[in-house]
């Protein structure tokens, strides 16, 4: 078995999974056909979108006129682009520097490979993946559009093209600070940094017309492409350059390191002592960094949203919003769907960290820390259920900071009754879907550690069903089984909080498995 096949063997469930999730989003055409059927209706839609400036931050300008074609690359295509960018950090860290942490690659190396042919095999495995998810999202915009007016098929290959050179180029970028990295983790922040930056400049350039800067931002290149509306080719050429230049970058940076450390010294070790004198406090000492960059970051996107919304809430008053937004609006109180619709963003990326804050307990496994932490004479389920305890209380710090934060400003931008106490309310109520999201992830590391990667599909689902329910028409009975979804109005007379105590309930039970699974089995066996 060559290293590039026992590579994709090994990631085989990272790399089939997102895949198939980013070719099932690129399906759903038809339903913007379905939604705006008249030209009245597009024209409403498409005007109340280009003056809204928290559907610009988030998914760039919509061109016009304004096709379903046009709607769906703008809505949909915004959420693909990001998602393919996310897999992209997560796939190279795990075939570069993840299979070097661990001491895998240590033993392939014992068998003779050459010391750059792990990199060019991983550098093959993320260009085949940015094929598939350039095949594969043409395909299914083709398959599933024949009848969506603006659909091309030259527009389907160019939308295709800009997921998979999204990818590439994220995915290249990563790699390449990998080698810079003194571990996987902290390429993998190094990854979501430029993921981040990314998106900011992006934002930057839409909501103030700087068209430029969108040729610097890999999530940019939307825009520049602009598929089902120029569908410039000629945009595609500094993407695929640029990922050339980043791939040889990392081959050359690859050659200059010493294997297992990165050009960067650690600075997260110390030979003085550590006072800590239990477990959930080795943990919280470990994670409080991460910890404070996840709550300044959270704070700062969850109100820049919530401020955003003064614009939406007034035009839904005013007539009706279609699409995407109006979708989250509801058909209650505008400024209570917003709030609802900006609780649930922040609880789809606090879930994020929930997740990668649980997996990291695997990571402390399969490096040895969990065996020295046992080696004191804890009893084995005391890392994993220490992980999980923490992690759930810094979601819970996470979202009241974000929410206090909110409620304190959010009133002076936002017209209506009761903000402040709804923006903390729909912030705060998603803990207990977090916590559930936490129990899923518990519960694959305890259990069956190499299947941990699994934990991001609850996630997945969950967020689909929030954000795209009602557009992609899905049955309000399976909608409900979302967890997003489940926060009342705590405005309202008699708000219901049964589903918030089910939710937590259902996290409790999942951690408490997942503690107990740990001890029914070998350490780093799974």
């Amino acid at each position: 078995m060559t290293l590039t096949r026992l590579l994709v063997r090994r990631h085989r469930l990272l790399l089939a999974s997102w895949p198939v999730l980013l070719v099932a989003l690129c399906s759903t055409m038809t339903a913007y056909q379905d939604t705006y059927a008249t030209e009245a209706q597009r024209r409403t839609a498409v005007e109340l979108a280009q003056q809204n400036p928290a559907t610009t931050l988030l998914y760039g300008r919509l061109p016009d006129p304004g096709t379903p074609a046009q709607l769906f690359t703008w809505e949909i295509g915004g959420f693909v682009t990001i998602l393919a960018a996310i897999m992209a950090v997560l796939a190279a860290v795990a075939v570069t520097r993840a299979v070097e942490d661990d001491g895998s690659l240590e033993l392939l190396r014992g068998c003779g490979i050459a010391p750059l042919q792990p990199l060019r095999s991983a550098l093959i495995i993320l260009a085949a993946m940015a094929g598939v998810l350039t095949t594969g999202c043409a395909a299914a915009i083709m398959a599933s559009g024949g009848q969506v007016e603006g659909m091309t098929v030259a527009g389907a290959a160019a939308f295709g093209a800009v997921v998979g050179l999204t990818f590439l180029i994220v995915a290249a970028a990563t790699v390449a600070l990998a080698q810079v990295a003194p571990t996987a983790g902290q390429a993998r922040l190094l990854g979501f940094t430029v993921l981040g930056a990314s998106f900011a400049v992006r934002a930057f350039a839409d909501t103030e017309h700087v068209d430029v800067l969108n040729w610097v931002s890999p999530l940019g290149l939307r825009a520049t492409v602009e598929p089902f509306t120029d569908d410039r080719w000629a945009a595609l050429l500094p993407a695929l350059l640029t990922s050339a230049v980043l791939a040889l970058t990392a081959v050359r940076l690859c050659a200059r390191r010493e294997f297992g450390t990165g050009l960067i010294r650690r600075h997260d070790t110390s030979t003085s002592r550590l006072r800590v004198h239990t477990t959930v406090g080795l943990i919280a000492r470990l994670t409080r960094s991460s910890v404070l960059a996840w709550t300044v970051a959270v704070a700062a996107i969850g109100t820049l949203f919530a401020t955003m919304g003064s614009g939406a809430v007034e035009q839904q008053r005013d007539g009706e919003i279609g699409g995407f937004l109006g979708a989250q609006l509801g058909t209650g109180d505008p400024a209570a769907g917003y709030l609802a619709y900006c609780g649930t963003l922040v609880g789809i990326v606090v879930s994020a960290f929930a997740i990668l804050s649980i997996l990291a307990a695997r990571r402390a496994e399969e490096t040895g820390l969990t065996g020295l932490v046992l080696a004191t004479g804890v009893r084995r389920w005391t890392p994993v259920a220490a992980h999980a305890g923490v992690t759930a209380a810094a979601s819970a710090v996470i979202l009241t900071v974000t929410g206090v934060i909110s409620a304190m400003i959010t009133p002076a931008v936002l017209d209506g009754d009761d903000i402040a106490v709804r923006s903390l309310g729909y912030t705060i109520g998603q803990w207990p879907a977090v916590t559930v999201m936490t129990g899923c992830a518990t519960l694959l590391v305890g259990a069956v550690p190499r299947l941990a990667v699994l934990a991001w599909l609850p996630l997945l689902a969950s967020s689909v069903l929030a954000m795209l329910g009602d557009l992609l028409g899905v049955p309000e009975q399976v909608q409900d089984l979302g967890f997003f979804g489940q926060v009342p109005d705590v405005a309202a007379e008699n708000p219901h909080a049964g589903a918030l105590l089910l939710l937590t309930t259902i996290g409790a039970v999942l951690i408490l498995l997942g503690t107990f699974a740990v001890t029914r089995r070998d350490l780093r066996t799974g």
